[in-house]
C-alpha cells in the first residue's frame, strides 16, 4: 500500500505552516501583545475569514473598500504571513488577523477578539481547493479522498480543526470575545453584522442603523462578485504595486513559487455557499469524520453550534 499523501508543510516552533511562512514573521507576531484598542480577527483556515475581514473593513471605513488585495492586506495586516511592518505602520485603532488557537494567542483583556468558525465539512472542501491552487503545498494533483484523510488526521497546515475550535469555544461568552459562525452570516446577515458592529463599538452599530447608504455599501461590497475582484491578482494590480506592498508581494510570490506574471488570475474567493460538502463527501468520508468527532469528543459542541444543519450524520 502506498503511503498516504498530505499537502506539504513545515513546522515553526511546533506549529504547522505552509512553506509560504517565514520563522521570523511567525515568531514576531507570537511575541506581540495586542494593544488596548486592537481588534483581532481569529479563525482556523478557510472558515470565511476574508469575507468577515472585508465586512469589518467596510464598517471601519464607512463602506469604503480596499481597491485590491495588496491594500486589503495593509488595512488588516496578517503578520504571520507578511511580518510586522504593516502593523507597526498603522495608527490605532488597529485591525489585524491571526490563525492562532486560544493558547497560542497572546491576549490583552482590553483588546477585542472576533472568532469565526464554520462547519468542518465545508471547511474541508474549501481547504482542499485552496491547497490545490497553491504550488507551495505540492498537492496540485492531489485527490479529495487524499485530502480528507489528511484533514481528519490533522496533517494539514495549522493542524487539527477541532483543536482550534475547542480552544476558543469555552471563551465565547467573555466580554472581549465575539464568537460567530459563517453560517450565521449567511442566514441572517443584518442581525449578525449589527451585533458585530455593536461589539466593535456602539458608534459603528448606530452608523449602520442610521445610515442606509453605508449599510448598503457593506452588503454590496462584501458580496462574492465584488470580493472576487478585490481578493485576486490581475495585471492592473501587479502594475500598481510599490515598495509599501513588498511584504504582501513577497508572500504571494512564495505561495505561488512562480514568476510575477504567473500570479495573475489567482485569488482566494471561491463559491461562498453553505453545504458545498454534499457534492464532495462520500459515505466513507462521513464515516471518517464521525470517528474523528468522537475521538475529539466534539459532538456536543457541534450540536450546540450547528444543531439545525444537515451535516451528514457526523454526530
Amino acid at each position: 500500500m502506498a503511503p498516504r499523501r498530505f499537502p506539504a508543510y513545515h513546522v515553526i516552533d511546533g506549529l504547522k505552516y505552509s512553506k509560504t511562512y517565514l520563522p521570523e514573521n511567525v515568531r514576531s507576531i507570537r511575541a506581540y501583545m495586542p494593544q488596548d484598542d486592537d481588534l483581532v480577527l481569529v479563525s482556523y483556515l478557510k472558515c470565511g475569514n476574508n469575507w468577515l475581514e472585508q465586512i469589518i473593513q467596510l464598517i471601519l471605513h464607512r463602506g469604503e473598500s480596499a481597491d485590491n488585495y495588496a491594500e486589503f492586506h495593509r488595512w488588516c495586516p496578517y503578520p504571520e504571513l507578511t511580518g510586522m511592518r504593516y502593523l507597526n505602520e498603522m495608527q490605532p485603532p488597529r485591525f489585524l488577523k491571526t490563525h492562532f488557537t486560544y493558547e497560542q494567542q497572546l491576549k490583552n483583556p482590553k483588546a477585542k477578539f472576533i472568532y469565526l468558525t464554520r462547519n468542518p465539512l465545508d471547511v474541508c472542501v474549501s481547504f482542499y481547493y485552496y491547497v490545490r491552487n497553491g504550488a507551495t503545498y505540492e498537492f496540485q494533483d492531489g485527490t479529495f479522498d487524499e485530502f480528507v484523510d489528511a484533514f481528519v488526521s490533522g496533517e494539514v497546515e495549522r493542524g487539527d480543526y477541532f483543536d482550534h475550535l475547542l480552544s476558543w469555544y469555552p471563551h465565547r461568552h467573555e466580554e472581549n470575545v465575539f464568537f460567530l459562525t459563517y453560517e450565521q452570516l449567511k442566514q441572517d446577515f443584518r442581525t449578525t453584522v449589527l451585533s458585530l458592529a455593536g461589539f466593535m463599538g456602539e458608534q459603528y452599530r448606530r452608523m449602520l442603523e442610521e445610515d442606509d447608504d453605508v449599510y448598503r455599501k457593506v452588503v454590496e461590497k462584501s458580496s462574492v462578485s465584488f470580493m472576487s475582484k478585490v481578493c485576486s491578482f490581475d495585471e492592473t494590480v501587479l502594475k500598481r504595486l510599490t515598495d509599501k506592498d513588498k511584504p504582501f508581494f513577497d508572500a504571494a510570490h512564495r505561495f505561488s513559487k512562480s514568476a510575477v506574471s504567473d500570479l495573475e488570475g489567482t485569488g482566494v474567493v471561491r463559491k461562498g455557499v453553505v453545504g458545498d460538502w454534499k457534492s464532495h463527501f462520500t459515505q466513507r468520508h462521513l464515516d471518517l469524520v464521525r470517528e474523528w468527532v468522537a475521538q475529539k469528543q466534539a459532538a456536543d459542541v457541534i450540536r450546540e453550534i450547528w444543531g439545525d444543519m444537515d451535516l451528514g450524520g457526523i454526530v
